[in-house]
């Protein structure tokens, strides 16, 4: 190759980039930048860079331009940006000035304070093609902060295609990059940068760009898995609605044989046999509310919300949150919990516990403490082995550690315990010493990430050792509902983990739809007709959609009654008062009537019964007075020997 051909190839090469584009565009908006260029050089640049563009080179593939911070006066947000934060103490402030790189502008952003509330920098993009974007801003902090891309849908339900959280360091510019897969055709978008910590904040650029991913190295190909998790089939929602009834008889039902013979071993024809499921394998549960224990003082209300919950639900969590459990160092509240549990046990329901260890629920008197480090993890050390003698062992299974991956973005005394590179180990170490302390107890992880990072952090964990029994994951619909694709795609890619997948916390609001902060709803947020329709016609798909997947275990239902609900939202199955919604009636024909087996048979000539499309659940099996009790699921079909005697 000639000195002229590198030339040009370079020439080419940087037309191409994202600074000379850059350039570009400054050029275009500059009148007397574009007077004074000489049309030959002009001319000759845009030949030279014309087959590159053609070519779909990246900027024909742009959909946010670098330059888009520059494009305002002081004191104001850039063009076609917005603020969309919630629920800050005090409002940014926002500026454009020259601190940007290369002498270029940038947008300056100033967070004094983000307790309880969330910046989100917002641009609504146009319609991208299908296929593989890259996420970037170009930024720097005047203090250590957590910056988040994300690229989701415009309107709600807010479903994310892409998203990167990093680390900034203080008064360094970095790019912060991220990937974004777009799986059909899709309306307008929005390109959102959230910052979780106050400081002042420049953005000199931010893009989406198309990328051609057969052309990636191997080590951005691992980036990309490393944002977007495994590839997915992508989710045709007609074909899974459709098929939801044929994968609930293939993954919730088998055929159940029952055998009747006499005392000496010779098969009974014509024996009766009565059939009876008893409770279900799934865990169809809600939380646990302490009106539900009798009481001297009880009400109407409290013993229609008992028999409700009784009817219903075959398991619930018992919250044993830390600030509530240890009011004051070494006071544990276990006569209560276990007064629960007792009650629990009575009535034939599988314990949960949620949770152990959460970041945003440590006791006040441990954060007046100011602790290092090492105390808090003496005082995590010191309530393990306390609940682990009184509560643990009595539950099937437990929240050891709850929200792992936002666990840095909480200020709280335990954050440092698991801060950055520490914590898989961290958590990886006390879910062996929970193990080692309550072997017969489950252990569960829990989250409310929809992200890819939720499935790299279950990764990471199992691949240093630890022992983890299921995947929890939050469901908590006040802004809107799931959608089938966000739904089916989680199931699909926690499922990769062999793990049991439970929604550990399902809440859909049967109010009118409103914009919602995460705070105690003002004004009271009410139940209404419509609404109540809605979430009927929601929960009965999504419960049959979830019992239809194979990786799924259970769905508990947080409030089950409006009474004190969560922050006063009406997502209960009962209203206040103590009445059944009609979401209440749906769920109770689908766990009570469609998805059990009962009957009388008449064994064959062979003193054979087989119910061929059996549910999964523990039975009781009767035949000539006697009975045998046994648990039937798709993997283990039960196949009872009923011996009776003449």
């Amino acid at each position: 190759m000639d000195k002229k051909s590198v030339c040009i190839g370079d020439v080419i090469t940087f037309l191409d980039s994202r600074v000379a584009r850059g350039l570009f565009v400054d050029w275009l908006r500059d009148p007397h930048r574009r007077d004074s260029m000489n049309p030959r050089l002009l001319f000759l640049l845009v030949l030279l860079g014309l087959p590159s563009w053609l070519a779909g080179g990246a900027p024909a593939q742009e959909l946010l331009l670098n330059p888009a911070f520059t494009a305002s006066a002081d004191g104001r947000l850039a063009d076609s940006w917005h603020d969309a934060s919630t629920a800050l103490p005090r409002a940014a402030e926002f500026a454009i000035d020259a601190r940007g790189p290369a002498e270029r502008p940038a947008q300056r952003v100033t967070l004094g304070s983000l307790q309880g509330g969330l910046f989100r920098l917002v641009q609504t993009v146009a319609p991208p093609a299908p296929g593989l974007y890259r996420i970037r801003v170009q930024c720097r902090a005047s203090a250590p902060v957590q910056l988040e891309l994300v690229l989701r849908t415009a309107a709600r339900p807010w479903i994310s295609y892409g998203s990167v959280r990093e680390n900034l360091p203080a008064n360094e510019w970095r790019e912060v990059v991220g990937y974004a897969r777009i799986p059909r055709p899709l309306n307008p978008l929005d390109f959102v940068i959230l910052v979780h910590d106050p400081a002042t904040v420049w953005f000199a650029a931010a893009s989406l760009q198309a990328v051609n991913e057969a052309g990636l190295s191997r080590a951005e190909q691992a980036r990309v898995e490393r944002v977007l998790g495994p590839p997915l089939p992508a989710v045709d929602e007609a074909q899974v609605v459709a098929g939801t009834e044929a994968r609930i008889q293939a993954v919730r039902t088998a055929p159940l044989t029952v055998n009747v013979v006499d005392a000496r071993g010779r098969p009974l024809a014509g024996a009766l046999v009565r059939v009876q499921h008893l409770r279900h394998l799934f865990w169809f549960g809600a939380g646990f509310d302490w009106g539900l224990l009798p009481h001297a003082n009880e009400t109407r209300v409290d013993r229609l919300g008992r028999e409700a919950f009784l009817r219903l639900f075959n398991a619930a969590t018992v919250r044993i949150y830390a600030e509530d459990y240890e009011p004051r160092p070494g006071l544990y509240r276990d006569d209560a919990c276990l007064q629960a549990i007792g009650w629990l046990d009575a009535h034939g329901l599988r314990v949960r516990g949620h949770p152990l260890f959460w970041n945003r629920a440590a006791p006040r008197w441990l954060e007046a403490a100011a602790p290092s480090a090492d105390q808090v993890r003496n005082w995590m050390d010191r309530l393990l082995v306390h609940a682990s003698s009184t509560l643990l062992p009595r539950m099937d299974q437990v929240d050891v550690f709850n929200e792992v991956v936002g666990w840095d973005r909480v200020p709280s005394a335990m954050t440092p315990v698991l801060a950055g590179d520490k914590k898989i180990a961290a958590v990886a170490g006390y879910l062996r010493r929970f193990q080692g302390l309550n072997p017969h107890t489950g252990i569960v992880v829990n989250d409310n990430d929809t992200t890819p990072e939720y499935y790299h952090l279950l990764r990471d964990l199992i691949d240093a050792g630890a022992p983890l029994d299921g995947i929890g994951l939050q469901s908590h619909m006040q802004n809107g509902t799931w959608s089938i694709t966000q739904l089916w795609e989680m199931l699909n890619r926690l499922g990769l983990l062999g793990r049991p997948v439970l929604f550990t916390e399902l809440s859909v609001v049967s109010g009118a739809p409103r914009a919602f902060n995460w705070r105690p709803a003002d004004p009271p947020w009410e139940t209404t007709p419509a609404g109540e329709a809605a979430q009927a016609d929601y929960l009965d798909q999504f419960y049959r959609l979830v019992y239809s997947h194979a990786a799924a275990a259970g769905i508990i239902y947080w409030d089950y009654s409006d009474r004190g609900a969560w922050l006063g939202c009406p997502v209960g199955l009962l209203r206040a008062d103590g009445s059944p919604k009609p979401a209440y009636w749906r769920l109770d024909r689908l766990i009570n009537q469609e998805w059990r087996t009962h009957g009388d048979f008449k064994a064959d000539a062979k003193g054979r019964v087989v119910v061929p499309n059996a549910y999964e659940g523990e039975y009781r099996i009767t035949a000539n007075g006697v009975e045998q009790r046994g648990e039937h699921s798709a993997r283990r079909p039960l196949e009872a020997v009923i011996r009776v005697r003449p």
